[in-house]
């Protein structure tokens, strides 16, 4: 989404602020850079959150009756 909006605002922006759309690439890959290592670790949490449910239902039997 970050990317979208970058190339959105360089669109709109054209050649006439490059500066300013540097700036703001500069910044957006910034926030990427801080963010990702968050992400991933959520992301490798809820896999680990799923895999842990699973084994817990293959490890429950259900009443023959």
């Amino acid at each position: 989404m970050i990317v979208h909006l970058l190339l959105t605002l360089g669109a709109h922006l054209g050649g006439a602020d490059m500066a300013g759309v540097l700036t703001v690439a500069v910044g957006m890959a910034a926030v990427l850079a801080i963010l990702l290592p968050f992400a991933l670790l959520s992301i490798r949490q809820a896999l680990d959150a799923v895999s842990a449910g699973r084994e817990r239902r293959r490890g429950m039997v259900s009443p023959q009756g």
